[in-house]
């Protein structure tokens, strides 16, 4: 069941199967591979594998591709743990329309964490509308906590 698609570009969004795991980490391998994760915990796959079976996930497919993207999101929080687009489907909307269906199954203001590092992530969480909260309590040195409304 698609929650959202994009004609135009060929993608989908939908909720995760237990069979889109493998896809899920090969888009997460390609995307850890462009930026050197200070903290060994993003890179542990139990840490995705925990994130997969206890909270809500995305993913955007496209039936050549497969899996192409996806979204880890706590909806009762609004805490966004991943998000992630495939380096070859980034500027095709896909990270903006895991988003807008996040907002949608939440019913409180997205919120993540992002590696001041990370200077694609930090533009593209920009450009998406995600603005600094004022309140840094508990995020990790080197992290900016962000907001979208």
């Amino acid at each position: 069941m698609a929650l959202m698609a994009h004609l135009c570009a060929g993608w989908e969004i939908r909720p995760h199967a237990r069979h889109d795991r493998a896809g899920i980490q090969q888009v997460y391998a390609s995307c850890l591979k462009e930026f050197p994760w200070p903290f060994a915990r993003h890179t542990e796959p139990e840490g995705l594998e925990y994130a997969l079976s206890y909270t809500t996930t995305l993913v955007a497919t496209e039936p050549s591709a497969g899996i192409v993207g996806f979204m880890i999101l706590n909806t009762e929080t609004g805490y966004l743990s991943h998000l992630f687009v495939d380096p070859d489907w980034r500027f095709c909307g896909i990270g903006s329309g895991l988003m807008d269906v996040g907002r949608v199954l939440c019913s409180t203001p997205l919120i993540m964490e992002l590696d001041l590092r990370n200077a694609h992530a930090r533009a593209a969480c920009a450009a998406a509308g995600w603005q600094e909260m004022a309140t840094q309590d508990h995020v990790p040195i080197g992290h900016v906590r962000l907001t979208l409304s």
